[in-house]
């Protein structure tokens, strides 16, 4: 909760006037939760002091709790295009669009990146895909604060991904209170139902958030639309009444880092609008690299007033 960031631009962008360099779908979308506040209160991606803040502290620069490390990683040859201006204007590979500028705070080389990764999944091994990921995306960080170019903005699934400040318009308008967050990157099946069903009913809450992961995905998951077009099947069927059920698709992707990310999920709910969150059995896990409960007892040491 609280104020949302919002960081966002409607005019036009000169890319002769500022350089600009080619990004993945996970940059992409990480900007847009920056830029729309799903992220509140971080405003940008980090250096590498506050990177090592919230691995030591579980905190940010201003004391809030927070998991997640949110970097912007590059190689070398994208140093060379950037090291010597402070605006640099990011290209989507995906579409070929411009859709965001950052004004750039500075770049860092990351020369102790096998203990980052240690520290952030639990691991240094490459067999992790998030480990993988995060080695394999350069040893650089470019930190700053990124601005959406608003029309450009990154879509998943159209209609269904909604952003912090329309849920909380709705959430509103249809005079919901309580309302929780269910986090998925599966298609629901009856243990999910249960589950979701005897959380409203101990909470009283008005509403569930069901708020699938529709970014990019790894070998093996469940693709974005058939989740979302099951669980509207669900909505139809009047599966949860009397409480009521809203989809909102989460333009994110799944670091796989366990108990830290669990964390990071509820957070982002809780700015979406929510109050209660659902987590798990092995939330956000991946293989046997966590186990089964520690999704849940990392939220016996942080307290996020859901």
């Amino acid at each position: 909760g609280g104020h949302l960031v919002q960081q966002l631009i409607n005019k036009e962008i000169d890319t002769d006037e500022i350089p600009s360099i080619t990004v993945n779908e996970k940059i992409e979308s990480d900007i847009k939760q920056i830029a729309t506040g799903t992220y509140s209160p971080l405003d940008r991606f980090m250096n590498h002091d506050e990177l090592r803040l919230v691995l030591d502290k579980n905190e940010l620069r201003d004391g809030t709790n927070w998991t997640m490390p949110i970097i912007l990683q590059l190689n070398q040859l994208d140093i060379i295009e950037s090291i010597n201006n402070k605006r640099i204007a990011l290209i989507s590979k995906k579409t070929g669009q411009l859709f965001a500028v950052i004004n750039i705070d500075k770049i860092e080389e990351l020369k102790d990146i096998k203990k980052i990764a240690k520290d952030w999944f639990g691991t240094d091994n490459r067999k992790h895909p998030g480990v993988k990921q995060f080695i394999d995306s350069g040893s650089y960080i470019l930190s700053g604060k990124p601005f959406l170019i608003e029309k450009n903005k990154p879509i998943s699934i159209p209609n269904y991904e909604l952003t912090p400040t329309q849920t909380r318009t709705m959430f509103s308008l249809n005079q919901w209170q309580n309302i929780i967050g269910f986090h998925t990157r599966n298609v629901p099946h009856r243990a999910h139902e249960y589950i979701q069903k005897k959380a409203l009913i101990d909470t009283n809450s008005d509403a569930i958030f069901i708020s699938p992961v529709t970014g990019v995905k790894k070998r093996g998951d469940f693709l974005s639309n058939p989740i979302v077009e099951c669980y509207g099947a669900l909505i139809r069927e009047g599966i949860y009444k009397p409480y009521s059920a809203i989809i909102g698709a989460f333009n994110t992707y799944s670091r796989y880092c366990g108990p830290r990310e669990a964390v990071f999920t509820a957070i982002c709910r809780k700015n979406f609008g929510c109050n209660s969150f659902i987590v798990g059995r092995d939330h956000t896990g991946v293989g046997d690299f966590y186990s089964a409960n520690a999704s849940k007892k990392i939220f016996e040491n942080i307290d996020l007033g859901m």
